[in-house]
């Protein structure tokens, strides 16, 4: 039987600070050889008459020691003519040893959680653990959970606060710091929390730089989180090529979709030989710099490998605890199989 979970049962089966363990899992498992994750295709969609737009994006992934595969589906659409634009994210997943279509999952929730679960663990990995100071460029839906994130792996008690639109980082600061229980500090120059913070995190949809390499007045972590696209940029080239580590999700992936470090690349500031990946990180294979040497730079540009794992964990949590709504979709093909 098929599982089918809704994105209100996800919330209450998984959380950020219980995903991180599933995601560093996932990343060491990447980091060992045993799992895989091409990038992602976009089919963009631009009909005339009648007028359409938008596009589609599906990107899989294969963990051999969980034996799961399985696939993101983003469907994101509509009819411009009507100012309306329809986004849904669906998550299937597959036994590798039976085939079966194990679950398919409204993913908007799980999406916002492995995307936050990610920069928690690589700020875990890649970041002082006494770190107390946390600096957040953007305000939007998913620029929380990442602040969440890094309060769950270290002892955050003060954020800086940047977004191009004064009004929404102050009511941002106000409503966070109110469930995160830290102080939040909206900044007035998009400087300040890159000279005042140890932890930094980007979570926008800039098509340039947010935060430039020269701010950085002391050594820290940089997670780039929110730059997903070739010809998006939230960080310059000068914090790429000043990086002591450069980590990214996943390279290949990374060549197809940083922006921020194509950019390096084709100045001749960076080469792909100095990109690690950081499931290598995790799993112990690439040396961590000094925190006190330098500035490190995380990547993160979105896997389906996490998809995937944080998917397998929706998937065991719901079995367990009776959720979920269960749909024979594998009935005629057992009969055609025990045929």
């Amino acid at each position: 039987m098929t599982l089918f979970i809704t994105d209100s049962e996800c919330k209450q089966l998984i959380t950020i600070e219980t995903a991180i363990p599933v995601v560093e899992e996932a990343f060491r498992h990447a980091g060992e050889g045993r799992a895989e994750n091409p990038p992602r295709t976009r089919m963009p969609i631009a009909f005339k008459e009648p007028r359409y737009e938008g596009y589609l994006q599906l990107g899989g992934a294969a963990i051999a020691p969980q034996k799961v595969a399985g696939f993101k589906l983003f469907s994101n659409f509509g009819k411009p003519v009507s100012g309306r634009q329809y986004g849904r994210t669906w998550n299937f997943l597959f036994s590798l040893e039976t085939g079966e279509l194990l679950a398919i999952i409204q993913a908007h929730a799980v999406g916002i959680i492995r995307t936050s679960a990610v920069s928690g663990a690589a700020v875990k990995h890649l970041s002082r653990p006494d770190a107390t100071v946390a600096g957040l460029y953007g305000a939007g839906t998913y620029a929380e959970g990442q602040l969440a994130a890094v309060c769950a792996v270290r002892p955050i008690k003060k954020a800086y606060v940047y977004s191009r639109t004064p009004e929404k980082r102050e009511a941002f600061c106000r409503a966070v710091s109110a469930r995160l229980g830290i102080e939040m500090i909206p900044a007035t120059q998009a400087e300040q929390p890159a000279r005042e913070a140890e932890v930094v995190v980007t979570m926008t949809n800039s098509f340039s730089p947010v935060l430039c390499g020269e701010w950085l007045s002391r050594p820290g972590l940089v997670v780039a989180a929110g730059a997903n696209h070739w010809y998006r940029r939230e960080i310059d080239s000068k914090l790429v090529e000043m990086a002591t580590l450069l980590a990214v999700d996943g390279m290949d992936v990374a060549k197809v979709e940083s922006g921020a470090i194509l950019r390096a690349v084709a100045e001749g500031r960076r080469s792909w030989g100095q990109v690690e990946e950081f499931g290598r990180v995790v799993a112990g294979h690439v040396a961590i710099p000094d925190f006190g040497a330098g500035t490190i730079l995380f990547a993160s540009h979105g896997l389906s490998l996490i998809d995937v794992a944080v998917s397998a964990r929706v998937y065991e949590l719901a079995r367990a605890k009776g959720m979920g709504r269960e749909i024979d979709l594998e009935g005629e093909w057992r009969a055609r199989d025990h045929s």
